[in-house]
């Protein structure tokens, strides 16, 4: 296995390695979302104004994860990943401009936060992981082999 390690190249393993992280965050808040953990108060569930929208958010970021982890039309892929990301944290900061906010719902339960201030950390630490993961996402786009750039006989 080392030696199969070793013949890949160093930008291709960085861009395996952030396609992971996307992916995973992606496959982690999917299964939150289908499982409804900390979902009924949430922005999420604000926006989508059913449990049933909810889940199948869910179940369409698992399906990105899963093509993303495919290695099928990589750019396309992460690019979708990453306008999503892009769109959720749009939402992140429309949620942080309200009087009352509700917690993002992305990640993990948060049942009952109701101080505003604890909320809005959380929505910023969101936009945090949002950034990273888009930076990750662009870093993944611009490594991915083109397939003209390869040689015919190759």
């Amino acid at each position: 296995m080392l030696a199969c390690v070793r013949s890949i190249e160093p930008s291709q393993l960085l861009r395996v390695c952030c396609v992971l992280i996307v992916a995973g965050v992606f496959v982690i808040s999917g299964v939150s979302k289908i499982t409804g953990n900390g979902q009924e108060g949430s922005m999420v569930a604000r926006y989508l104004n059913s449990v049933e929208t909810v889940r199948a958010l869910g179940f369409a970021e698992i399906a990105l994860a899963l093509w993303m982890l495919s290695f099928r039309m990589p750019r396309l892929s992460v690019g979708i990943a990453a306008g999503a990301l892009l769109g959720f944290t749009v939402l992140i900061g429309v949620e942080l401009n309200r009087e009352k906010p509700l917690p993002c719902g992305c990640l993990q339960a948060t049942p009952g936060i109701q101080d505003p201030h604890a909320i809005r950390r959380g929505l910023w630490g969101s936009i945090g992981r949002n950034g990273v993961l888009v930076s990750l996402s662009v870093v993944a786009i611009m490594l991915a082999t083109d397939p003209r750039s390869r040689s015919k006989d190759g």
